[in-house]
């Protein structure tokens, strides 16, 4: 990880489920967190996405009331055993600089979290 330097430029500097992680919940959030707040004009599903085989996973993307933390929730549940892709390109912000593209992988396992709780 990078460390955050307010007049450096922006990057993603955490991205949950982590770059390589295998076996995370078919229900997952993605979670990134960057170094400075976005702009909100910034975010649309052309910017942030995370991808499968198949291309763009339908999402529902939220900003943190700080806008250092973006919200990826998927519309379905994510394909088991295939590997999927966080992808931010083209993110700007507060100050309308561009953050560094971004790119990190993870495999969803059987399981949704939904699965242990009913």
């Amino acid at each position: 990880m990078r460390p955050a330097r307010l007049e450096g430029e922006a990057f993603v500097a955490h991205v949950e489920p982590e770059d390589g992680t295998a076996g995370v919940f078919r229900d997952a959030v993605v979670l990134a967190r960057v170094s400075h707040p976005l702009d909100r004009r910034s975010l649309c599903g052309q910017t942030f996405q995370v991808r499968d085989a198949a291309g763009s996973v339908p999402s529902h993307l939220e900003l943190s009331p700080d806008g250092c933390v973006l919200i990826c929730r998927p519309d379905r549940l994510l394909d088991p055993w295939v590997e999927h892709e966080v992808w931010a390109d083209g993110l700007r912000d507060r100050k309308g600089r561009p953050v560094v593209p971004h790119r990190s992988r993870f495999v969803p396992g059987t399981l949704a979290f939904r699965d242990l709780i009913d």
